[in-house]
């Protein structure tokens, strides 16, 4: 009886090693690629009409934006300021944008010292969670003013280009 239970044990051995060796698998690896979308709102180019002897609030731009990937908005002035274009930018009037936007927070920037040259950066997001939770979405809005200008303003015509900017970092 021995003798059988040892050829039982060593048949089942050979059995399990067997069927442990008569094994295959497939490894497959999967890739994928979702490129970056940034969408502002609006987007373009707008004209506005600014008194430049109000030095309250001009109204404001409301602006809206996403981007499925980290991102940063700045905002530059081209002239650094109303560029007087009679003295052929002899007199510049600098003036202030205020920022508030969805969750983030203000920001005040003056035309000549904050926007001109490269601009400002006025939000940056590199949450990924939170960019996957919001869309990253926001909006918000832009407020210009002047200060009082009324006692020095030069009579003619003034002009200068703000551009938002909305660029992916990713």
């Amino acid at each position: 009886m021995k003798r059988t239970l040892t050829a039982i044990a060593a048949v089942a051995v050979l059995a399990g090693t067997a069927a442990a060796q008569d094994s295959e698998s497939l490894v497959i690896n999967l890739s994928g690629e979702v490129e970056s979308n940034c969408e502002l709102i609006p987007e373009g180019s707008a004209s506005y009409n600014v008194d430049m002897l109000d030095s309250g609030d001009q109204g404001f731009l409301a602006i809206a934006y996403s981007c499925n990937s980290p991102y940063t908005v700045t905002l530059q002035s081209a002239n650094g300021g109303m560029e007087h274009q009679e003295s052929s930018g002899a007199v510049n009037i600098d003036y202030d944008v205020d920022t508030r936007f969805w969750i983030f927070p203000t920001g005040s920037y003056n035309s000549q010292a904050d926007l001109s040259g490269a601009g400002a950066t006025i939000v940056t997001d590199n949450d990924w969670q939170n960019i996957l939770t919001n869309g990253g979405s926001r909006n918000g809005n832009l407020d210009l003013s002047f200060d009082s200008v009324a006692e020095y303003a030069v009579a003619g015509t003034y002009e200068d280009t703000l551009t938002i900017t909305l660029a992916a970092n990713y």
